[in-house]
């Protein structure tokens, strides 16, 4: 695959973030080998207890040590806040203010979807909220390369999308920055090592060559398209599917929305649910914080 210089140049995540990616799901029994993560990472400690003291999950005052972190988080909890706080900071990095927000408010909005319509249990759970965080990197590595044009390209392609549905936005890519957001997305997920669950999901959704993965890549499909249509979506612009037809291709989100009284009711506590997460991570969040 030609890689424009570009995307190659792209910063990797973070070696910690990359570290608890792989070690996804998290296991009791390796607490010891966490705990060699995370000792050398005072500040990401202090960040993760600040957004747990936050979220009602912590006790404020509590000094956030490892050990304290995890048992009253628990393994998947401290390892779902501990990757949305590095890769929050990585966005501040690599994007403009503008593209930033954006690009985020999207991209935590399909975590919080994803994670909801997930196979009961907290790996699943887990591994749904951090996919639907990180399916887009293909796309965060085309702003983070041509910030102007990119940003230029979705002024276009949100009139364009207004004019015309079908509008093809891959081809604008490819032709624009060499490939499109799915093929960077790809190249990315290999090159900075990426668990083979990970690499399903951040290419083209195929369910043909997802293998092992495809409920995986059913629950990231229909989690995006639910972030989308509640409002969060990162093209405004784009055509929007009804969320009883997102649902009702998964029979066991399907259920538990089926037991809420009101329909409108489940999506206003779904944008709730995404603003409360949005409202944990805002604000910059710097080296030092």
């Amino acid at each position: 695959m030609d890689v424009p210089r570009s995307i190659e140049r792209i910063e990797p995540l973070p070696a910690t973030a990359l570290a608890l990616l792989n070690r996804i799901p998290p296991r009791a029994s390796e607490a010891d080998q966490l705990k060699i993560l995370f000792d050398p990472e005072p500040l990401l400690l202090n960040s993760i207890g600040r957004v747990a003291v936050a979220s009602g999950k912590f006790d404020a005052g509590e000094p956030p040590v490892f050990g304290t972190l995890l048992q009253r988080l628990g393994a998947a909890k401290l390892f779902e806040i501990a990757i949305t706080l590095l890769v929050r900071r990585y966005l501040q990095r690599a994007l403009s203010v503008a593209e930033d927000e954006r690009y985020w408010r999207y991209t935590l909005a399909c975590a919080v979807c994803c994670e909801e319509i997930a196979q009961p249990g907290e790996d699943s759970r887990l591994i749904a909220y951090v996919a639907g965080l990180l399916h887009d990197i293909g796309r965060l590595a085309l702003i983070a390369a041509y910030p102007v044009k990119y940003g230029n390209l979705m002024t276009l392609i949100d009139r364009m999308f207004r004019e015309n549905p079908f509008f093809d936005l891959l081809s604008h890519e490819k032709l624009l920055f060499g490939m499109d957001h799915f093929a960077a997305g790809t190249w990315l997920a290999t090159n900075w090592q990426l668990p083979l669950w990970l690499r399903a999901i951040t290419g083209k959704f195929s369910d043909a060559s997802a293998g092992e993965y495809r409920p995986l890549v059913v629950t990231i499909r229909s989690g995006t398209r639910m972030a989308h249509s509640l409002g969060f979506g990162y093209l405004e612009s784009a055509p929007r599917v009804e969320i009883r037809d997102i649902l009702g291709q998964l029979p066991a989100a399907w259920e538990r929305w089926q037991s809420i009284d009101q329909w409108k009711l489940g999506q206003e506590h779904m944008r709730s649910k995404i603003e409360t997460k949005l409202g944990l991570y805002a604000g910059p969040i710097s080296e030092s914080d």
